[in-house]
């Protein structure tokens, strides 16, 4: 079963509509009362537990309803999981209540309030397609096959629209802030009055979660996108400190446009500049960073997570299937230098750093429990299926991405089923530096 929609029953025809709309399409739906079969609470648990989005008709009568608050609770424990997806489709202006709000306020939902239902219906539909993995027909022919990827430029695909990554990102960032927080505690031990820099924003509930403490004074929260910087000015307007500000590292206008945003902070320098997943999409990191080192206080500090493909395995890999998936990362385009963990060490030398310790080099399968291996698989694999989707709607006629996206219709399945089998052992490129100078 695909979709379960939520819903308070005075919004039973909206339920319909959208049930009817998508079960047009393919898409499987369940909802009380058609679909339920004996005990009518069990009936839902069981339905939520098995779907694989979870569709919240959004609105005072539901935002206020226990029925519908319990759904929600059970469909948000499996989110937390990375087993499911929750869509949010507001049918009226009204506010939420506190309860409901804890559940969606960080979400994107759907507008059927100022857009026509019937759009807001397509618009619902459009972003299930990328979640089910819904095969759309190419629009028309244009590009040609992009070749590997393996020179370094500089990325900003990001979009808040793009609800798949969006979410990848949120389970990254809750699976790796359990071996982020020791080193942050460690970098900050004994310290007050710290002013952070946290470059290339793109989940600003991570970069309140990690600075939003005793030892951090002020946090210039830097990103590319609107929606991302909206969204963190959101969340912490009644947070003292932090503040997301529109910045690009990867232009040459670092020494023009950060001193207006530190002046606008209250910061004269930093004490910490934080990497999360920057270096990878930089076009060139020594030239970045070594102008934004020029911000940073004596005896300052880098914080770095990235990525490298060359410490990723996986045995017994029988059908060569993580072999033939490792493969595609060199033709994704959207994705940053893949092989760019590696080059920290080196660059922060050249930036005259005095120390610079690897503090973790893959993060492994071997000790994990289920839901620690379910949030690394979303992290790690999620994003190929969603990046050539996005990349064959610009370049219908890419052969390449044809290629990815045809296997993984076939295969994508039975590498999860190998990924969760008890012998598999698999290590991700996820690498963690802590910088000192």
């Amino acid at each position: 079963m695909d979709v379960f929609i939520s819903y308070e029953h005075q919004s039973k025809s909206i339920a319909d509509n959208i049930c009817a709309v998508l079960e047009s399409k393919g898409i499987r739906c369940w909802y009380a009362p058609r679909d339920v079969y004996g005990d009518y609470a069990t009936s839902i648990v069981e339905a939520i537990e098995s779907c694989k989005v979870f569709v919240l008709i959004l609105n005072c009568d539901s935002s206020n309803s226990p029925h519908v608050l319990n759904e929600v609770e059970i469909a948000y424990q499996r989110i937390l999981k990375g087993e499911i997806a929750i869509v949010p489709f507001k049918v009226d202006a009204g506010l939420l209540s506190k309860a409901m709000e804890y559940y969606v306020k960080r979400l994107h939902w759907i507008d059927a309030v100022s857009a026509p239902l019937e759009k807001a219906i397509s618009q619902l539909y459009e972003q299930l397609v990328p979640i089910l993995g819904i095969k759309e027909q190419p629009a028309a022919p244009s590009a040609e096959a992009q070749p590997v990827n393996t020179d370094r430029k500089g990325v900003t695909y990001y979009s808040p629209d793009d609800f798949v990554e969006m979410q990848r990102l949120q389970l990254e960032d809750e699976l790796l802030f359990e071996y982020e927080k020791p080193l942050y505690d460690k970098l900050m031990f004994d310290k007050e009055g710290l002013d952070v820099l946290d470059l290339s924003v793109l989940n600003p509930r991570s970069t309140i979660r990690r600075f939003n403490r005793a030892e951090v004074k002020n946090v210039v929260a830097l990103s590319y996108s609107d929606g991302v910087i909206a969204e963190g000015n959101d969340l912490s307007s009644e947070m003292e400190g932090i503040g997301f500000y529109k910045f690009n590292p990867a232009q040459d206008s670092v020494y023009d446009d950060l001193p207006p945003i530190m002046h606008k902070a209250g910061v004269e320098q930093f004490d910490l500049i934080n990497l999360t997943m920057a270096f990878l999409d930089l076009k060139n990191p020594f030239k970045t960073l070594n102008r934004l080192k020029k911000f940073l206080r004596p005896g300052g500090m880098m914080f770095v997570r990235d990525v490298d493909d060359g410490v990723v395995f996986a045995y017994p890999d029988r059908d060569k299937l993580f072999e033939q998936f490792k493969e595609f990362y060199k033709y994704d385009t959207l994705s940053g230098s893949r092989n760019s963990a590696r080059q920290v060490f080196n660059v922060m030398k050249k930036l005259g750093a005095k120390q610079v310790k690897l503090e973790r080099c893959g993060i492994n399968t071997a000790s994990m429990d289920y839901d620690h291996k379910r949030l690394l698989f979303k992290s790690w694999f999620s994003f190929i299926p969603n990046d050539f989707r996005q990349i064959l709607k610009e370049q219908p006629n890419n052969e390449k991405a044809k290629e990815v996206m045809n296997w993984v219709d076939e295969y994508y399945d039975d590498l999860e089923e190998e990924f969760f089998g008890d012998d598999f052992l698999f290590n991700s490129g996820y690498f963690i530096y802590t910088v000192l100078f």
